[in-house]
This record gives C-alpha cells, structure tokens and sequence, in this order.
C-alpha cells in the first residue's frame, strides 16, 4: 500500500489507514482525515515538505512526518 509521499500533483487517492504516532494521527483526524476519505494532493514543496492536500473543499497542509503514516489507494 502506498502512503501520501508517493502521490503526484493532482492525483485523487482513499486513505485506507492511518499509521503514525499517538500525537500525530489525533491531529490528522481532527483535520478531517479518517479512512475511507478521498483527497487530493493540491501543492508540494520542493523538497517535498509540507504537502498540501484538499479534503472537503479545504485545503490541508501536512508534514512529511505526517504524510507517511497515511496510507492511501489511487482513483
């Protein structure tokens, strides 16, 4: 399964799970981002950290520490 980091401009993907710290993955789902959401990655920083993704209509900006844990599925 594939996380966040590997997702190009643009491309719609399902999450299917969330794998990170205890901390991390409460923060992520106060965001909105729970399993079974579809989100789609809006901008990237050269480096590839933040990364910013639109769940809902609004725009979420992730850490690479946080985008790792979030495994998700292409449409």
């Amino acid at each position: 399964m594939e996380n966040l980091l590997s997702l190009k401009l643009g491309q719609l993907a399902r999450v299917k799970d969330i794998r990170t710290e205890n901390h991390i993955d409460q923060r992520i789902l106060s965001l909105g981002i729970g399993k079974d959401v579809q989100l789609k990655v809006c901008k990237i920083a050269p480096l590839g950290d933040p990364i910013a993704v639109e769940v809902d209509g609004a725009q979420i900006v992730l850490r690479k520490s946080e985008a790792e844990g979030i495994l998700v599925e292409p449409v």
